[in-house]
């Protein structure tokens, strides 16, 4: 339930749990939108911040892992991680979709006539996640670094805003100039172009978190409702239509972003600063910890859970059917994460993703040192 400041368990932790527990938020919206009985605007909601505050807390923990390694580690080994990182988070979900698409047209394209594309292209929420951290790398100040000025977005608030605006303009110029040679770009329910403006916008936020100006709670709080207020005049204005399908465009993109940065800040000062508990925000952050692995751990279970009792809901009001499944999944993934942990979470996403660095930095490690030099000027701090 509820808990003072003086009972709470995240006093004595330095831990930002707001960042878990956004995790923990996002997967629960991405549960609430994809249970079959739909709740009318509640699940048409859950459906529209799902996705967009997945892609803005992985931006924000980006940073958070830029930070952490920028402290112990040399350029050129958080360039190299930084780039296995997210080849892996973009290979990874590919797998199982290769598997499956390979599965249909093996066994019922001579049947149904029917030709199964596999896109290697394949835009998803994870996808744009991994290109976000191969891309986001940090770029030194020399010469050398103007010639991939292009490619890599410069570690620096002002910069991350900029790349964060040119995400829409990129969209427009492709979509009304070279759609015939670049328009798997921005093709797909998930498309690179704009989408990683919200991963873009996340590592926004992180500059905005350390940012000295915002470290009172009052600033914090008045400065995140002045955002939202803002945005919410700016979609006043545009005559926006806050849908699932605008989520693409700029005035529904802020709105989100500024929903996103009130939630957090509220977190922040909270949970964070002035150390409450709650019940719900402690089982969000435990689901949050594992969200990549509990995102794939939610379909399966809703699917399951869905199939067998498919007569039984469809005989309850949505409402009710809803609140059964979502706290059945909730309860799955904690009990997951809690005996998980004690493995350390092996052969999970995360796990996989770990390992998976580590396997290719030491791989790696005198092979591409070199080049990695004339990319970073030879800098190690």
């Amino acid at each position: 339930m509820f808990l003072a400041a003086s009972d709470s368990k995240y006093k004595s932790n330095s831990r930002l749990h707001a960042v878990d527990i956004c995790r923990g938020l996002a997967l629960l919206f991405m549960i609430e939108a994809h249970i079959s009985q739909s709740m009318g605007w509640i699940s048409n909601w859950a459906l529209t911040m799902a996705g967009p505050f997945f892609l803005i807390i992985s931006g924000f923990s980006y940073d958070l892992f830029l930070s952490s390694r920028m402290k112990n580690s040399p350029k050129k080994y958080i360039f190299l991680e930084s780039f296995f990182r997210g080849f892996l988070i973009y290979i990874i979900p590919l797998i199982p979709y290769i598997i499956v698409g390979l599965f249909f047209s093996s066994l019922f394209s001579s049947v149904t006539g029917h030709t199964y594309k596999i896109d290697i292209f394949h835009w998803g929420i994870f996808q744009i996640i991994g290109v976000g951290y191969s891309l986001g790398l940090l770029v030194p100040n020399n010469f050398k670094s103007k010639i991939i000025l292009g490619l890599l977005v410069p570690n620096n608030f002002k910069s991350k805003i900029i790349y964060t605006i040119a995400a829409f303009i990129i969209t427009y110029i492709i979509s009304n100039y070279f759609h015939e040679p670049l328009g798997f770009l921005i093709s797909g329910i998930f498309p690179l172009f704009p989408w990683i403006g919200y991963f873009l916008y996340g590592r926004v936020a992180y500059e905005l978190y350390q940012s000295k100006q915002l470290k009172d709670d009052k600033t914090l709080m008045i400065f995140s409702a002045i955002f939202l207020i803002i945005s919410l005049l700016i979609d006043e204005i545009f005559k926006a239509n806050l849908s699932v399908l605008t989520r693409d465009q700029f005035p529904m993109f802020l709105l989100l972003c500024s929903l996103h940065y009130f939630i957090f800040s509220l977190l922040v000062i909270y949970i964070d600063h002035k150390h409450f508990y709650f019940s719900f925000t402690d089982k969000l952050e435990k689901i949050g910890k594992i969200c990549f692995t509990a995102y794939y751990i939610h379909f399966f279970s809703l699917l399951l859970i869905q199939k067998s009792f498919s007569m039984f809901f469809s005989n309850l009001p949505p409402a009710i059917s809803n609140l059964i499944i979502l706290s059945i999944i909730i309860i799955i993934l904690i009990q997951i994460e809690k005996i998980w942990k004690n493995y350390n979470y092996k052969f999970g996403f995360e796990w996989l993703l770990r390992k998976g660095t580590e396997g290719l930095l030491l791989l790696s490690k005198g092979v591409f040192i070199k080049h990695i030099d004339w990319i970073t000027g030879g800098e190690d701090h």
